[in-house]
């Protein structure tokens, strides 16, 4: 489709419904698509990172979307309904309760930001692997494990992303409402307390909006990995530390990573096309390991 062609889709009455229907029914939902999940990404891994004042922070590493893609693979297995707000809403609920686990441990004195994340990366691995075998059992055919776990935007409709929009929206006013005290626990919990903020009040409802915002992700897209880990990193490295600047620039920071990256899925290889998580790992890793360095 030529630049005119698009141009008289999406503004004006084209004459041409094949034209049509694929930007208005096709492309523009999964811009829209690859715009939530990064934003929800971005905004969760900052959450996360300021939070638990643990530089691993991040959705898919800490377990948060593993417990949203057990439900993805309860879905796709039948155990539970297929319905798209059925899911989102199960996806986020699961991804809370990972958070939850996440706020109990973080809230111990004596528990280290290392010990954290391993703890984070054993859980996460522990529900991607129930989610494998939860697919593996139920015969499901491979290339919709390959979606899951890799994360995918294919055909992705307003009827998938119209249910995430609201808790992408409840997920941001909660970070909103704990960004301007999370500056705070950088100092510790009881400096951070005789200053007037309330440590476990303000860790709780950021790491609850961290599982809402992850939850939502993954039940739109699966797995992608490194967009909520790298892009926090990333705006700190130009904008600095303060928890409500990283926050608020990692939302349409994030949402760009995946909107390229999905982009770069999709024409990479044409016909054929790759799971955008793929693309996400590929590129984040490097950088990853090129912020690491900027950050010793």
């Amino acid at each position: 489709m030529d630049a005119s062609t698009l141009a008289k889709a999406l503004f004006t009455d084209s004459g041409d419904p094949a034209a049509e229907v694929i930007v208005h029914s096709f492309r523009i939902p999964r811009v829209v698509a690859a715009l939530v999940v990064g934003a929800s990404l971005g905004a969760a891994g900052s959450l996360l990172q300021s939070a638990t004042r643990n530089p691993l922070g991040d959705p898919q590493l800490f377990g948060l979307g593993g417990g949203a893609a057990i439900v993805q693979a309860l879905a796709m297995a039948g155990v539970i309904g297929t319905g798209a707000w059925m899911v989102a809403s199960l996806s986020v609920i699961a991804a809370v309760v990972g958070a939850l686990l996440i706020f109990l441990l973080a809230s111990r004195e004596n528990l280290t930001p290392a010990r954290l994340a391993l703890i984070g990366v054993s859980v996460g691995a522990l529900t991607v692997a129930i989610a494998a075998a939860i697919l593996m059992h139920a015969r499901v055919f491979s290339l919709q494990a390959l979606a899951l776990f890799s994360g995918s935007l294919a055909n992705r409709s307003w009827d998938d992303v119209t249910p995430v929009i609201p808790f992408l929206a409840l997920g941001i006013a909660m970070a909103v409402v704990a960004a301007g005290r999370l500056n705070l626990l950088v100092l510790g919990d009881r400096l951070a307390g005789q200053l007037g903020a309330s440590p476990r009040s303000t860790r709780l409802v950021a790491l609850v909006s961290a599982g809402v915002l992850a939850g939502a992700g993954v039940s739109l897209a699966g797995v992608v990995g490194f967009v909520g880990l790298l892009t926090p990193h990333v705006v700190r490295l130009f904008l600095g530390n303060d928890a409500r600047i990283v926050m608020a620039v990692s939302v349409p920071a994030g949402a760009l990573v995946v909107l390229y990256a999905d982009q770069l899925a999709r024409l990479a290889l044409m016909p054929a096309e790759i799971p955008v998580g793929l693309v996400t790992t590929v590129l984040g890793a490097p950088l990853m390991i090129w912020v690491a360095r900027r950050l010793q």
